[in-house]
């Protein structure tokens, strides 16, 4: 018989490897442990991948879509949060241009329009809110502001009311202005076209799509422009005509405040399907994660088996190594 064996160095090397291989083993499975997931995915699935593709795709979509409801949440709380101070800023006006078309006093009338005047200039800056470097009001042009400022806006209305000499005439002009492709929508409004609805979900679609254009806000400019045009030294009605445009004003401002609920209503409704969607995509997340962990999740009873065989052949390995390293010549001999 032909006996085979291995010298000092091959036994060395041979312990070596097996040692490197046990301890490689044990980190293995202490970061099973720890982390509740199988080291080798592919082999714990038998190299079936698809399952976990399948499922790991639809989590992914599902978080595209959670995210996007985000935004569109902020988008439409920031909107509804503009209408109302918009909604604020003009309702507060209507008492005081309709004591104004009560009184004689051309002082009164006159403050009622610099009043007027300074809270043009913050409905429009509200209009030209941005969030998140996105504008509100200014549809797919994103990055442009909404509207022009209040003196080019009322430098525009002022050559419109060139010859208008009574206040009837001067609220046509002013109406017919704003509803005019030619005339708001050219000159004052900068924006673009509504914003096409938001996907929330993989089956919700929103409206998010309000802009300065929209007639609700039109109907609120017109009342609070000509409020400020009421004692305007550019184009100068009789008393008597400016109490009559405050008091059409405040009519159109009343008007505008109708539409502005029935504008943040519909933006109402977006904002609770968002909300429906943002708590389904929530469960549909944790279901998607679930399944995912069970296709990966260790097994710890598995694990500490393993775990023991491992231990105690590494153990006879270090013994081993130990009692070789000790072998003397004399030993070996006997």
């Amino acid at each position: 018989m032909t006996l085979v064996s291995l010298g000092d160095l091959a036994q060395s090397f041979l312990l070596k490897s097996q040692t490197s291989r046990l301890k490689g083993e044990v980190g293995r499975i202490t970061q099973e442990l720890s982390s509740g997931r199988v080291a080798d995915i592919g082999a714990a699935l038998s190299g079936d991948l698809a399952q976990l593709t399948s499922v790991s795709r639809a989590r992914a979509v599902t978080t595209g879509f959670q995210s996007g409801a985000r935004e569109a949440a902020t988008q439409a709380t920031a909107t509804q949060s503009a209408l109302a101070a918009i909604a604020g800023a003009t309702q507060s006006l209507v008492t005081p241009l309709l004591a104004a078309s009560q009184l004689d006093l051309a002082d009164q009338i006159a403050l009622t329009g610099v009043d007027a005047r300074s809270r043009l200039d913050s409905v429009l800056a509200t209009l030209n809110t941005s969030v998140g470097g996105r504008s509100l009001f200014s549809g797919q042009a994103v990055h442009s502001p909404a509207v022009i400022e209040a003196e080019p806006l009322l430098t525009a209305l002022r050559t419109e009311l060139v010859g208008a000499t009574t206040a009837q005439e001067a609220m046509t002009r002013i109406s017919a202005w704003f509803d005019d492709p030619a005339g708001y929508r050219a000159i004052a409004y900068q924006g673009g076209v509504p914003l096409e609805d938001v996907a929330v979900s993989v089956t919700d679609r929103v409206w998010l799509g309000v802009t300065a254009e929209d007639p609700a806000l039109r109907a609120t400019l017109k009342g609070l422009t000509a409020a400020a045009l009421i004692s305007d030294s550019a184009s100068p009605l009789p008393i008597s005509e400016g109490k009559a445009l405050a008091r059409l004003s405040a009519e159109a401002l009343m008007a505008g405040q109708d539409a502005l609920t029935n504008l943040s209503a519909r933006l109402g409704i977006s904002e609770g399907r968002i909300e429906a969607a943002q708590s389904r995509n929530a469960t549909d997340l944790l279901a998607h994660e679930m399944a995912q962990a069970d296709l990966i999740r260790s097994d710890p009873e598995r694990l500490a088996m393993e775990m023991e065989a491992v231990q105690t052949n590494l153990e006879t390995v270090l013994a081993i190594t130990a009692r070789l390293s000790r072998l003397s010549l004399t030993d070996f001999l006997r």
